[in-house]
């Protein structure tokens, strides 16, 4: 077991004990557990956050994150976090049925690059919410 501790600008949203995390890497999923080596990790700018508790898994669509490693416990900073089961699914499929929309037209008047940011964030939010419901 090893500490956890989620913390957003709002505060800390997770301070635990658990098995293992496998976090959303900017070079790839990382899983950390105890014994692992001191580190800082970049995240990607949005991805799915996995949380092995005793009791099983958990899932959070994080955004903006860096874990920091120690021997002891894990800090995981992030600019959001949303928990996989209070995501509104609807809500964020509407959203990334729009962003690709806009990414395909390539329309001079619409932010592309924003649309981008928020398709990632979309798809992170999806993935959180299928695998917290049991799919995968």
């Amino acid at each position: 077991m090893i500490r956890f501790v989620l913390v957003t600008p709002k505060g800390v949203f997770l301070d635990e004990e658990v098995v293992s995390a496998l976090i959303p890497a900017f070079e790839g999923p990382m899983l950390l557990e105890k014994g692992i080596t001191p580190s800082i990790v970049l995240c990607k700018e949005a991805g799915v956050l996995k949380i092995n508790f005793v009791k099983g898994p958990r899932y959070f669509a994080v955004f903006h994150g860096l874990a920091k490693v120690k021997e002891d416990r894990i800090v995981f900073l992030a600019e959001t976090v949303e928990d996989g089961y209070e995501i509104d699914m609807a809500r964020a499929m509407a959203r990334r049925d729009r962003n690709l929309d806009i990414i395909a037209r390539k329309d001079p008047n619409e932010d592309v690059q924003y649309a981008q940011i928020s398709l990632a964030k979309q798809l992170a939010r999806i993935e959180a919410k299928t695998l917290g419901e049991g799919g995968r």
